[in-house]
């Protein structure tokens, strides 16, 4: 009966933001499928053909790190603020404010998907890769939005009780987009400067699609989901405590 009822709030809230979004626009769904696009073709245009990397088959390397950066980035800068901007949502209804981070969650994924398997299935025709890689691309997803979930909770609930919160993150970002192999491969990274990567909880959550869609290994595709779901754990675990820590004062403050 819970289950049922939290879903249909979910969904209820889902549809919501796909009609907000798509509202007054006339290509509507296109407009947001067309962005991660267009930044896919920009990278490999910059880093493939005017920066030259030498990387073998970078189409698909930067594909399945960049669309990932693009659906965690996209979803922090969107719910950092969402406890403060639904204010009168979360004080007139008896709704979990954790619904609304899962809906505008669900509501990127969906927006994510579209142009991941448009160019993924376009890549094809061109580029090599191991099938069996794409077996394993569920639970790259699971973890994905487990995590970015985490991430989200943790930031909207800090940002209710600290304002400075969106730009610290928006800085934090912004570092994270240079010092994460993306758009990159990992072995450019110095050896003296290899730790970070394994501090870095985006990294160890985009690396299982790097393997899985670019040079698919099994024993290296374990180990990434192996660090990538302590990664995932930890955020969890984190998420948990702030938000238990502080839901309780959270409507005196938004």
């Amino acid at each position: 009966m819970h289950f049922n009822h939290y879903f249909t709030i979910i969904f209820t809230l889902t549809a919501a933001e796909l009609k907000g979004r798509y509202r007054n626009t006339i290509a509507g769904f296109f407009w947001v499928a067309l962005n991660p696009i267009i930044m896919f073709g920009v990278h490999a245009l910059v880093f493939k053909y005017i920066l030259k990397i030498n990387t073998e088959h970078y189409f698909l390397f930067l594909l399945s790190g960049l669309l990932p950066w693009i659906f965690i980035s996209q979803n922090l800068n969107m719910t950092c603020n969402s406890f403060i901007t639904n204010r009168e949502t979360l004080l007139s209804f008896q709704i979990s404010p954790l619904f609304i981070l899962a809906s505008k969650v669900i509501d990127n994924f969906i927006n994510f998907l579209f142009p991941f398997l448009l160019i993924f299935f376009t890549l094809a025709f061109y580029e090599t890769y191991d099938p069996v890689g794409l077996l394993f691309l569920p639970l790259n997803i699971l973890l994905l939005i487990i995590g970015t979930f985490g991430l989200t909770v943790i930031f909207a609930t800090l940002q209710v009780y600290l304002r400075d919160t969106q730009y610290i993150l928006n800085f934090g970002l912004s570092i994270l987009y240079f010092v994460t192999p993306i758009f990159y491969p990992a072995e450019m990274v110095p050896k003296y400067l290899q730790f970070l990567l394994k501090i870095n909880p985006i990294y160890l959550m985009i690396k299982p699609f790097q393997i899985a869609l670019w040079k698919f290994d099994l024993a290296l595709y374990l180990e990434a989901l192996l660090t990538g779901s302590i990664a995932v754990l930890f955020i969890t675990f984190l998420a948990i405590m702030i938000w238990r820590y502080k839901k309780n004062e959270l409507y005196l403050n938004i």
